[in-house]
């Protein structure tokens, strides 16, 4: 169940299940004020549905509910709840460490955009922070990055668990290990989970489930011996690590293949763009583009390729790699020449 509303008179998106002080007072003082058609609250779960989305506030046993006008298709009712100590010191943990860094913070900041980010971390890549504990869906949480950033803010989204949503990696996203917040955790003990590195893998019957990543579901396709960008977690990453490096864009947002999107390393990007041609740039509301091809040769930096040619005969398809049992194709070669599709055979020579 979704708790998003969009307050109409500011534009913005609250989450009701985690107001500031402000806000709960503010929506709150809304009891009994408004009528059908005032359009003040309009439930996202519900915004397809025409005057379905309309809201007004309740109160029952001295707590605080939105709930739609009788006849509405949606018959949810969301608490409306302060944001709890726990959320607080997330908050407060990642502007300890953005500031430790050097960087200016503040929080609760309004983009401009309908959006107010838990942290504003101002860098070279301004940065925002949205601590998530409720439920979101996928769509809300693209709606909400894609509001904050054409505002110029680089939205990431935080958990403070390894649980992994629909919407993670949808969205600059990032987790952290499970541990109390019920006091504020000492520096560098948050452990950053979800950000990414990609290494080059050959393309052959035991990487890849046995197909090519170039493929798709409907169209699979075989395995080509070339190499391929997997993904592996990178590890001994800590939130204030990430609160340092995100905004001074030595960690980037790389959208990968259709869509998904992973905190990288610099040097992780320029291994995905070399393999791919993809320039991997992260837009909430773009495609995936493919890089413009270089205007001259350039000595390739990759240290896969980085290897002292072998003694003896050379496989005579690619000529760089040592022939295999039978003395004519390197395995590489040879696997993809198995695998090809029959009406391929004469690309493969």
């Amino acid at each position: 169940m979704s708790t998003f509303v969009l307050f109409t008179h500011e534009n913005r998106l609250l989450d009701l299940a985690k107001l500031n002080e402000r806000d709960y007072t503010l929506i709150s003082s809304m009891h009994d004020q408004i009528s059908r058609g005032d359009r003040v609250l309009l439930c996202q779960q519900a915004s397809g549905d025409g005057e379905g989305a309309e809201m007004f506030v309740k109160r029952r046993n001295d707590r605080y509910f939105a709930a739609h006008f009788p006849g509405s298709r949606c018959a949810e009712v969301h608490a409306i709840e302060r944001e709890s100590d726990e959320h607080r010191r997330q908050k407060d943990y990642w502007q300890r460490a953005a500031e430790d860094a050097g960087y200016r913070v503040s929080q609760e900041y309004r983009t401009g955009a309908g959006t107010v980010l838990d942290v504003a971390i101002e860098g070279p890549r301004p940065t925002g922070v949205e601590v998530q504990h409720s439920a979101l869906p996928t769509r809300q949480a693209k709606a909400r990055t894609t509001r904050s950033f054409r505002a110029g803010w680089l939205p990431v989204w935080f958990l403070d668990s390894d649980h992994t949503p629909p919407w993670f990696h949808k969205v600059p996203t990032l987790g952290c290990n499970e541990m109390p917040w019920s006091s504020m955790p000492p520096r560098r003990s948050a452990t950053a989970l979800g950000a990414s590195k990609f290494v080059a893998e050959v393309c052959n019957l035991h990487n890849f489930g046995g197909v090519c990543p170039a493929g798709t579901p409907r169209r699979p396709k075989r395995p080509c011996g070339s190499y391929h960008p997997k993904r592996q977690p990178w590890f001994g990453l800590t939130v204030d690590d990430v609160a340092e490096l995100l905004p001074a864009e030595k960690i980037v947002p790389l959208r990968v293949g259709r869509g998904d999107v992973h905190l990288v390393d610099l040097e992780t990007r320029a291994l995905y763009q070399e393999l791919t041609g993809e320039s991997g740039d992260y837009s909430p509301a773009g495609s995936q583009g493919r890089g413009k091809p270089a205007l001259t040769s350039t000595y390739c930096a990759n240290p896969v390729h980085d290897q002292v040619l072998p003694e003896g005969p050379l496989c005579f398809k690619c000529g760089r790699n040592a022939v295999g049992s039978g003395g004519v194709l390197c395995t590489g070669c040879l696997t993809q020449l198995q695998n090809r599709l029959a009406s391929s055979y004469y690309d493969m020579m």
